[in-house]
Formats: C-alpha cells, structure tokens, sequence
C-alpha cells in the first residue's frame, strides 16, 4: 500500500504542529515556574509551605556579610536552570529539523525539552499560585511520560525491539499515570496498591532497560553500539541527579540551617543542573563522532559559529575597555572602538580556522588526519619531480586516507597517450601496486 505525498505532507505538518504545540505548553509552564521561584527566592522564608530552594534569614545574613543579596542568589540559580533547558531545546530543534519526519527524530526532540523543564518545574507550585493550572500541569505530565517511553524504547533506530514493546509501553504508561493522580492527590490509592505501583515502575523500566541490552547486543550495528554507550552514559550520569535531589532537598539528610544549608543548596541545585545537561551533551558527542541521524554537520557548524562569536564578541568588549583606560581614557570612545572593530576583522578568518581545526581533532578526527594527509600530498606534488616518488605519496596518501585492502596505480606514458590519439595498438602501461 502506498501512501500519497499529499497525504504524508499533510502527516507531517500535523506532526510538526503537534510538536510545536506541546513544546510551547512546556516551555510556557516553565517559564512561569521559573518566574515564581525567582520571586520566592527574593524573600527568605523556612518551614514545609516554602519553596525548596528557599533561604532562611540567617542563610540570608550570611548572604549579605559575603557582599551577595538575596536578587544575585536567585538569578544565579534560576539561569542555571534556563541554561540548562536553553542547551537541551536548542538541540532538540536541530534534530527536529532533519529528523522531525521521522518517530526517533520526534520522540527525542520533544523528550530533550520534556526531561529536564520535568525534573526542574514544580507542578504544585504553579498551582497553589494559580489553581486553573492544575488539570494542564497534570495532562502534561502524563504526556511527558509518554514521550519519555517512546524515546526509550525507539532509541537508536526508530523501530521497536521486540516487536510487541508497545504492550510494555501502554502498560507503563497506565501504571504511572495512575502513581501521577495519586500522588498529586487528583485519587487516593490504598497503601498497597501505592506500594504496588512503585513496584511495577521500576520493574518495568528495568525490563525497558533490559530490552535496549537485548537491541544492543543482538540487532545494533557497529556505529549504533557507539552511539548507544554515549547515551547510556548520559543517562546513567542524569540519574545520578535523584539521590543528589533527594539528599539535598529531599529531607533524606538532616542538614543545619546556616552555611551548611546554603552550600548544600547552591551545590546541590548545580550538580543536579550539571547532571540533566548530561543527556543532550551525550547526544551532540553521539552526533559529532558517529554521525547519529546524519546532522553532525549542522551541530559542528553550529558549535563553531557558537564559539567564534563567543571569542570574539568577549575579544571586542574587552578591547574596548583596556585600550579606555591605557591610552584613551582622557578621550572619548570612538577611537577605542574603531581599533576593536578592526582588530575584529583581522582576527575572525584565523580565528575560525582555528575553531575549525579544533572541532575537527576532537570529533571528526578521521576527516582532519584526510585532510592533513591531502594537504601534504598537494605540496609534495608541486616540488617532486620524481615519478617514482610521486607515485609512492600518491599510493601512501590512499592508505592512510581510504584504507583500502590493495591499491594499484596506473601510469599512462606519453608515449601511450599520442599512440592512442593517431590510433595506433595501445600498449598497456605498467601498474604499481601496494598491498
């Protein structure tokens, strides 16, 4: 049976739409979460009812002694939550756009934006403030879960394995939705069927697991075993988060009020920061060096122009400022910022060359070893004027770039070349081979 263009232009705007929709709805409620948090964090406050990154006043005292206030406190732990979730749906974006018509290219897309904005935002907090949130904070959380199985089970190559996963799939799905409600006192659930549910969670991810082992060792490729091992180390450090979150916030450790509690707070909420940006930096290096889902250019381009403007945006800045207060300080700033501009110009071809040259050594090291290896032939042909020579870089070169079993050289004479022209026999030319 085949499908229709027509048909599968309208599927994929319906599923590019769908993904725009739900991704909007989680970056909204995030943003507003964060916006509360940044608010409650302003003011100290202790007991069950604060929030959990909440200072007590002699947290804020020592605050104060130090030359901090309660507003660089705040900013400096909701920006790392925003960065956090800026990295991950950066990426999810560029693999929404090549892989966005494809189940894998969806799922993962939306679990990158879905995973962390989850672990970060407080769907309680958002709805003790505004009560009509609740129903939406409670459907999208049972949606993530979805997307999250989905990424899971479909990772690397989009099919399932084995074949009847999805069975496991709804059947987890029920299971936490029904541990969700409960927990978020939607029902009330005896204690059994509570301890039940956690039970059958866990054993059911842990089947998840087993069943990516299984993928991993029957069926995956070479390059899908790469990149698998990258993602499982991602997701091994972003579990890693939970006993940090439970140690540090979540009553698990009797931890002093004071400096204790404020350190134990501003490293606590990083490592777990740190810990969820473990899986798309673990995805971009399964990108970058195994070519996952082929938009490793896209990321390499992306990281190079990142970092150039980086460089040379703090380079301009900075040149400002020092050639202010060396020569120009009497002065007004314009010749200041006429010699940064031109500084600007002369340093961004070098500059980007070695950028370049830096990505392609540390992921792409196969292409820069080519690269350098054609570059050296190229400049031993202008100067060699031995054939012989010259024939033996050229089959060199085509080792060390191809890697091939066996390389022959063909060498056309003049002579073969002319008595091919006015149509006499053609002699064959000797060949040089290499094993």
């Amino acid at each position: 049976m085949t499908v229709s263009p027509a048909r599968l232009s309208r599927r994929a705007s319906l599923a590019y739409l769908a993904w725009a929709l739900i991704a909007l709805a989680y970056l909204a409620f995030f943003a507003l979460d964060l916006g509360l948090d940044y608010t409650q964090l302003l003011v100290p406050c202790a007991g069950d009812g604060c929030n959990f990154l909440a200072l007590s006043s002699d947290e804020m005292a020592i605050l104060d002694e130090r030359g901090w206030s309660s507003r660089v406190y705040a900013a400096g732990m909701t920006g790392a939550a925003l960065l956090t979730v800026s990295a991950s749906c950066l990426l999810a974006v560029l693999i929404l756009w090549r892989q966005g018509r494809t189940l894998i290219g969806w799922s993962v897309s939306l679990a990158l934006i879905v995973i962390p904005i989850s672990m970060i935002s407080d769907p309680e907090n958002a709805a003790s403030q505004y009560p009509a949130l609740f129903a939406p904070a409670v459907f999208l959380a049972g949606l993530g879960m979805l997307i999250m199985l989905l990424f899971l089970y479909l990772f690397p190559n989009g099919r399932l394995y084995p074949r009847w996963s999805w069975v496991l799939i709804l059947l987890t799905y029920a299971t936490f939705t029904t541990f969700n409600l409960d927990f978020m006192r939607v029902l009330t659930l005896p204690d059994w069927a509570h301890r039940l549910s956690v039970v059958s969670i866990f054993a059911l991810f842990t089947l998840a697991a087993g069943f990516q082992v299984a993928r991993y060792r029957r069926q995956s490729t070479p390059v899908e075993r790469q990149q698998t091992r990258w993602i499982i180390l991602g997701i091994f450090i972003f579990v890693l988060t939970f006993p940090i979150w439970m140690y540090t916030f979540g009553g698990v450790a009797d931890i002093a009020p004071g400096m204790p509690r404020l350190l134990a707070s501003v490293g606590g909420w990083l490592g777990s920061m740190v810990g969820l940006s473990a899986l798309p930096v673990t995805i971009a290096i399964a990108i970058l060096r195994y070519r996952l889902w082929d938009i490793d250019l896209v990321i390499r381009r992306t990281l190079q122009y990142t970092l150039l403007t980086g460089l040379l945006a703090l380079a301009y800045f900075g040149s400002i400022v020092l050639l202010q207060n060396l020569f120009f300080a009497s002065q007004t700033s314009e010749i200041a910022i006429v010699l940064s501009t031109l500084a600007i110009a002369a340093l961004f071809t070098p500059l980007r060359r070695r950028i370049q040259d830096f990505i392609d050594r540390r992921f792409y090291r196969k292409k820069y070893n080519a690269e350098r290896a054609l570059a050296q032939f190229a400049a031993t042909a202008r100067d060699e004027v031995d054939m012989d020579k010259l024939a033996a870089a050229l089959i060199g070169v085509v080792q060390e770039t191809m890697q091939p079993e066996k390389v022959s050289l063909w060498l056309i004479s003049d002579r073969f070349t002319r008595d091919r022209v006015i149509g006499k026999p053609i002699n064959q030319s000797p060949v040089t081979t290499s094993p």
